[in-house]
């Protein structure tokens, strides 16, 4: 019998795929998981950030709060990250998961999520605005609205603000955020 219970296992990665996704730099997060892709490339999740090299090359950094939502198909192996800032989509092809990449992207987009709301609009779908933790544990805004919406309209800009306006207090009720809601 074990008295002392194994703890989990860290993430290793190759030190090439390392290099290549500068995680062997001083000061940069701890590695939690990661997948190699299809085609070549790579995908890991820090404490802090998703990084990726496609099999194209390009190479990506985004925080968690940058990711609206991810959807992992299990049959296709494909994980779909959608992007707060963007309508364009990243499909990452999972060759082999052993690191539980897609659990734990899920974990962490979910961890930066403090208070949501829907914004009802005059028209079709509804807006959604969110207060989401940075890394640094700093409170910010976001707002999305759905395709062929503009967010700059007077009547959608307007609810949009009142909905935000509703989460900070809420936030500051909570004592989730010290001192006045930043500009958006």
């Amino acid at each position: 019998m074990r008295l002392i219970p194994r703890l989990p296992r860290r993430a290793i990665m190759p030190a090439e795929m390392e290099q290549a996704l500068e995680l062997d730099r001083p000061g940069t997060s701890r590695l939690l998981a990661w997948s190699v892709l299809v085609g070549g490339g790579a995908a890991a999740a820090t404490l802090h950030d998703l990084r990726v090299i496609t099999p194209r090359g390009e190479k990506m950094v985004r925080g968690w709060e940058t990711i609206d939502h991810a959807v992992w198909d299990q049959d296709s192996r494909m994980l779909v990250i959608w992007w707060v800032d963007s309508r364009r989509t990243t499909p990452l092809e999972i060759q082999d998961d052993v690191g539980r990449l897609p659990e734990v992207v899920r974990e962490r987009v979910q961890s930066t999520v403090v208070l949501t709301a829907s914004v009802p609009l005059t028209r079709g779908k509804p807006a959604r605005v969110a207060l989401r933790r940075d890394a640094h544990g700093e409170l910010l805004a976001q707002s999305l609205v759905p395709p062929g919406v503009k967010p700059d309209a007077p009547e959608v800009a307007q609810a949009i603000d009142r909905a935000l306006a509703e989460l900070w207090a809420e936030a500051g009720e909570q004592g989730l955020n010290a001192g006045a809601p930043p500009a958006i």
